[in-house]
């Protein structure tokens, strides 16, 4: 296995398991630990907390693309000035590694007047040239009426993602694009859990099936932490 040229410090990043990552978080959601604590500090928006907020929107978003490619997508924080991780994946013999922005349109309570057009021409504005970054948006609000087409979108950016949770329950989500390729393309993916048993598809934003639906199994132990590339 060979890796393609990239810095030299994402080499020596120690990169994670998404699987991994959301089930512990969803274990201790579930614990009761967090029910007295202030939304601010339950909910990982401290200052303290963000880079386990952050790792929690990396490890979504890069199990969301394990589930489109149908490869293994581990991630690693790097925080930088246009972006937050690196994730990684084996493409035939060599290893791929990419640039990736994490955004988010935030719940109501957390920001009531911000649109997601906001956050978009706010990248437009800041990144000119970034054809080789990814920007992942994390759509953390109910949103009745999501109409990706309609979107202003920043040509300067490698690809523009979006992804969230269908309901409350945070069980079943969905990952939106590239937008810059086709902003109507769907997939839908499953929160992990200690047992994995999901099913998979491609659908536009229609609701129209793209293609076969593919069952993934199998004991959360095989995803373990990665140790640093040597």
């Amino acid at each position: 296995m060979r890796n393609e040229k990239v810095p030299r410090e994402w080499l020596k990043l120690t990169y994670y398991r998404p699987r991994l990552i959301l089930d512990g978080l969803r274990r201790i959601e579930r614990s009761g630990l967090l029910d007295n604590l202030p939304y601010k500090t339950a909910a990982l928006r401290t200052h303290k907390l963000k880079p386990y907020l952050e790792g929690r929107q990396a490890a979504l978003f890069c199990h969301g693309m394990s589930t489109r490619i149908g490869q293994d997508v581990s991630f690693a924080l790097f925080e930088s000035s246009d972006y937050d991780i690196v994730a990684k994946f084996e493409s035939g013999d060599v290893t791929r590694m990419v640039p990736v922005q994490l955004k988010e349109f935030p719940p109501s309570k957390v920001n009531p007047n911000i649109q997601l057009q906001d956050i978009l021409d706010k990248l437009g504005e800041r990144l000119k040239d970034s054809k080789d970054l990814v920007v992942a948006i994390h759509i953390n609000r109910d949103v009745k009426e999501l109409r990706p087409a309609e979107l202003r979108l920043p040509t300067a950016l490698g690809e523009i993602w979006l992804y969230g949770a269908k309901d409350h329950t945070q069980q079943a989500w969905y990952l939106i694009g590239d937008l810059l390729k086709d902003p109507n393309l769907v997939s839908n993916f499953g929160y992990p859990s200690s047992r994995i048993y999901s099913a998979n598809w491609q659908q536009n934003i229609f609701g129209r099936r793209l293609g076969d639906i593919t069952l993934s199994f199998g004991p959360l132990s095989m995803y373990r932490q990665e140790k640093k590339i040597s």
